[in-house]
């Protein structure tokens, strides 16, 4: 019961708060949001009376609002009054629309104005604004202005669709909004790791074009900007590997005297009356281990450059180690002092390491998921 009567407090509160919330608003001066709430609760209670009063009162008061500040913009020297009056035209007809879609609303405003012609005036002068303004932005010729340019060229394509020659000027301004950035990989200085190290630096340059997705920052190998004749980049990526081991070997013999933990079965004796009975001792074995570690590790440079003043804009280092590990053995004496891991460790035989050329590609990993991380980071703020 205790329960049943919460429930039934909270969902009055809840309801109260609905019902207050386009009252609230429209005491605020926010006659959108007080026309649009009250029409979302008599979607749901047709004849909630606050509702209804709140619409009767905000609705009038709306597009008296938003024909004044229409008017007030017309009447300015703002340079975007056509495309800040298409903003008001849109919230106009999308009060018009919610309330043709409530039957209790359109009974209470029988007549609500349609602006669907003004909208559309008004888009029609909005174009040339933000064409002009585009054109504006990419005279002064800079990064920002091309991104600025580009969006002003997007809005007055959105106006009036295919608007002059915006299509080229779109392509022009992403361009010049564009942060071209060429990858440049400095070669190992060995012909033994030749392939491994182009798999390393292929692995970063597709991860650079596929994973890094930003509109205005584009990637290009060496060949790429060669062909499209980019002389002007704006970065330059350097990697390269400063230092490197791979195969460096340790190998490690000892010798232990193992012991069994328990006592276990050794033989027999005959007691004095003839009887036959099993004997029980621990056991040792002498165990000969060898272990071989095969290391491979190297450290890579990573330097971002402005091209025009060559000035160091990021300078890092990354580090990655890899450690192949084997060992195997031999023992005499009882197997039943050896633990079970000891008795694997006499199963194995010696085996060779992997190749070079794949150690080389294991110590690289750790290397290439910090290189590329920090590359993301980096290059999500452009």
């Amino acid at each position: 019961m205790r329960k049943l009567l919460h429930y039934i407090v909270l969902s009055s509160l809840v309801v109260l708060t609905a019902c207050s919330s386009g009252e609230k608003a429209l005491q605020h001066g926010n006659y959108f949001a007080a026309v649009s709430k009250s029409v979302d609760r008599l979607r749901s209670n047709p004849d909630k009376v606050k509702a209804q009063e709140t619409l009767l009162s905000s609705y009038p008061l709306a597009v008296q609002w938003y024909e004044r500040e229409i008017n007030n913009l017309q009447a300015s020297a703002d340079p975007f009054k056509n495309t800040k009056s298409v903003d008001k035209y849109q919230l106009l007809n999308r009060m018009y629309n919610d309330i043709n879609r409530c039957p209790a609303a359109i009974r209470l405003i029988p007549n609500p104005k349609s602006y669907q012609y003004e909208l559309e005036q008004a888009k029609l002068n909005a174009a040339p604004e933000c064409y002009q303004a585009g054109l504006n932005a990419l005279a002064k010729g800079g990064r920002q202005d091309g991104i600025n340019a580009y969006n002003h060229f997007q809005k007055a394509n959105g106006f009036v669709p295919n608007y002059k020659d915006v299509q080229i000027k779109l392509e022009e301004a992403e361009y010049m909004a564009t942060l071209k950035v060429i990858i440049e990989h400095i070669p190992v200085n060995s012909q033994k790791y030749k392939l491994s190290s182009e798999f390393f630096q292929d692995q970063v340059t597709q991860y650079l074009f596929h994973n890094i997705k930003r509109r205005f920052v584009r990637f290009y190998t060496p060949k790429q900007a060669e062909l499209e004749k980019l002389e002007y980049p704006d970065h330059i990526i350097s990697m390269g590997f400063e230092d490197f081991v791979v195969g460096e070997t340790h190998d490690t013999n000892y010798e232990k005297e193992a012991i069994s933990a328990d006592s276990v079965e050794v033989g027999s004796t005959t007691l004095k009356n003839g009887d036959k009975i099993k004997v029980y001792n621990k056991v040792k074995a002498k165990l000969h281990i060898h272990k071989r570690e095969v290391i491979s590790k190297g450290l890579l440079s990573l330097k971002v450059i402005e091209f025009g003043n060559q000035k160091i804009i990021n300078d890092k280092r990354f580090g990655g180690q890899f450690i192949w590990f084997h060992e195997w053995g031999h023992f005499n004496g009882d197997e039943r002092a050896l633990s079970k891991e000891e008795l694997e460790i006499c199963e194995h035989e010696p085996i060779l390491p992997p190749p070079h050329q794949d150690l080389f590609v294991e110590f690289t990993k750790p290397i290439y998921k910090d290189l590329t991380e920090e590359l993301r980071r980096f290059y999500n703020r452009y």
